[in-house]
Parts: C-alpha cells; sequence; structure tokens
C-alpha cells in the first residue's frame, strides 16, 4: 500500500465516522459528499474505473442532490437553524445521567467495534489484491464467459450475470428501487398534522404550452419509449437490459411531464398506476425467480426452455425479468420526477 492509498483510506474512516456524528444533517451531506468524491479516486487506483464512475454520479452528484432537495422541502435546514439559535439563547438543560442512557451507548460502541474487528479479520484473510493465481481473475470470469451462452442461452454475457448467475442482487437492486421511492413519499407527501396532499394531484407550475415544443416533445417521446422498449426487449441479445431500458423509459416519461404538465400525465399514469406497476413487476421477479432458486437448491431440472441463442424469444426467463426492473426503474424515475416538482409539491 502506498502512501497516498494510506492517507486516503484514513480519510474514508474518518468521514465515515464525522458523517454519523455530526448534529446537522446539512453537514452530514457534505461529509458524505466528500466520502464519495474520495471513494471513487480510491477505485481509480484500484483499477475499477467503471465502479469510480458510478460511485461518482450517484454518490456525490445524484445521492447529494436528492438529499440536498429533500432539506429543502421538508425545511429541515430552517428549522435546525431555529433550534440551534433558540439553544444559543437559552441555558443548555442538564442531560439525563440514567443507567439506560450509558447502557444504550455502550452497546453500541462493542456493537460498532465488534462488526469492525470482524470485517478487518475477513479481509485480513483474503488472498493479496491482484494476484494472478486468485480465483476471482480466472476461474469465475472465464465461467460467465465460456458456459454462460450453454447456461442461460443469452448473447449478453452482462445480462447472463444480471439474471441468472447473481439474480438474487439483482432483486435487491430493484428493492433498493422502491425503498427509496417509499422514502420520497413518506417525506414529501405530508405537510403539517392538518394537511395531507396527494402528490400527483398537487400540480406544480405548468409549462407553456408552446406548440412547437409540445408536437416535438410528442414526437420525440413516442421515438424514445420505442427505443427504450427495444433495450429491455432486447437486453439478453445486446447491450442493454432492464435497467437501462428503463431509465430511457423514465427519461422520456420526464420529457412528456416537463412539456405537458402533470395535468396530461396524471391521465394515464397516475400514482396509484404506478404503483401497482411496482408492486406486480416486483412480485412477478421474486415469484419467477424464486421458482428457479427453488429448484436449483434441490436440484431440480428447470423445464423452463432456453430457445435457441440469438433470437429474440430466447434466454429463458431473462426477457421477462428484465421488463419487470425496466418497468419498476421507469416507473421509479418518474414518481420521484413528480415528487421533486418545481418549488416544492407539497407547498
Amino acid at each position: 500500500m502506498t502512501p497516498v492509498e494510506g492517507i486516503l483510506l484514513v480519510f474514508l474512516v474518518v468521514a465515515a465516522l464525522a458523517a454519523c456524528l455530526a448534529k446537522q444533517l446539512m453537514a452530514t451531506i457534505i461529509i458524505f459528499a466528500a466520502y464519495c468524491t474520495v471513494k471513487s479516486i480510491v477505485w481509480i487506483m484500484l483499477a475499477a474505473p467503471d465502479l469510480a464512475i458510478t460511485e461518482a454520479a450517484v454518490g456525490t452528484g445524484i445521492s447529494s442532490i436528492l438529499f440536498f432537495v429533500v432539506l429543502k422541502h421538508v425545511l429541515v435546514v430552517k428549522k435546525e437553524h431555529l433550534e440551534l439559535e433558540e439553544c444559543k439563547s437559552r441555558q443548555k438543560p442538564k442531560r439525563d445521567s440514567g443507567f439506560f442512557r450509558y447502557f444504550y451507548k455502550t452497546a453500541c460502541i462493542s456493537i460498532g467495534l465488534g462488526l469492525t474487528g470482524v470485517l478487518v479479520y475477513t479481509a485480513s484473510a483474503l488472498p493479496p489484491f491482484g494476484d494472478p493465481s486468485n480465483p476471482t481473475n480466472n476461474e469465475v470470469p472465464r465461467k460467465f464467459i465460456e458456459d454462460g451462452i450453454q447456461d442461460t442461452g443469452a448473447l449478453n454475457v452482462v445480462a447472463s450475470m444480471l439474471f441468472d448467475y447473481r439474480a438474487f442482487d439483482t432483486l435487491g437492486e430493484a428493492c433498493v428501487l422502491i425503498a427509496a421511492v417509499c422514502a420520497v413519499l413518506i417525506l414529501l407527501r405530508y405537510d403539517g398534522p392538518l394537511h395531507t396532499f396527494h402528490a400527483f394531484r398537487r400540480e406544480f407550475e405548468e409549462p407553456r404550452q408552446d406548440i412547437i415544443i409540445k408536437y416535438m416533445s410528442f414526437l420525440l417521446v413516442g421515438m424514445i419509449m420505442i427505443f427504450g422498449g427495444y433495450v429491455i426487449l432486447n437486453g439478453h441479445l445486446t447491450p442493454g437490459g432492464g435497467f437501462s431500458g428503463g431509465a430511457i423509459l423514465g427519461a422520456s416519461l420526464v420529457l412528456f411531464v416537463s412539456t405537458y404538465g402533470t395535468t396530461h400525465s396524471y391521465r394515464f399514469l397516475n400514482y396509484k398506476t404506478c404503483g401497482k406497476i411496482l408492486s406486480i413487476s416486483l412480485l412477478f421477479y421474486i415469484v419467477v425467480k424464486g421458482y428457479s432458486f427453488f429448484t436449483g437448491a434441490n436440484q431440480v431440472k428447470l423445464d423452463i426452455p432456453l430457445g435457441t441463442p440469438g433470437e429474440l424469444f430466447s434466454a429463458g426467463l431473462i426477457m421477462p425479468l428484465n421488463t419487470s426492473v425496466g418497468l419498476i426503474v421507469a416507473c421509479s424515475m418518474y414518481m420521484i420526477f413528480i415528487l421533486f416538482g418545481k418549488d416544492g409539491v407539497l407547498k
């Protein structure tokens, strides 16, 4: 380990602890953004540019922006400032020194130190980084590349990994998306003890009805949706799949809302419809892959034909799983965009 790598790793540990111990949410978000930025540099030094780009875009960029917008919508920053000023103006109250308080802190510190020790011990038992004899540098990639078509019927090796070899991880990623949407709904669909708002019924400022923008957007939305569907349905044959195709579909929906406003978009895709699509897609993924998990764990032959590699209806369950993930991503993007409408949907 070089001195630069050691300094960066120490910074990551200190930043993680500071983010947990910071008393103000704004400071926590700033520390978190710095943590993600340094982590992307570490990924570059570890020869993982794809992870570095993802960390910089999602961690430093999108996540930080979403955190800042949420703080603005729920008025947390203003509330924390008022509480700080109030604390300065009056005498600091004496804290309770009960047994439970000390027991709670001791338990938290013990669990944290124990978990840290387990992780450090596990990391010390790993093989040396970059060793050509490591199994991760030969056996696993060779299995995916050489046996992927025979095992899954998919020409796209990435699709075979995401929806067959490590389909359980992909299920967790889909659950994370839905959990993010639920968290945003909880934060932004409530405004005080007396007023609750339906986010899709509350319209932010409608765009100017420019005829050129309307008709050009109408043509673009249709073409983008067709392309998104193509990327999803051909994810097992060519680069693409549920995540990238769902992002394309979500972008077309965002373009439609930005052009026509929430009144028109609500007519065909409202909160209840999005909720049904998300629930059905996730349940479909769980049931279908649960079946394959059960059969594989019990050494039962999976009776779903893989088809002819290269044809549209091939690769067994990968195409329908791609479709369900694409719908989850598209609806998640659409709902989050609506909830983060101009100047706060819930004002």
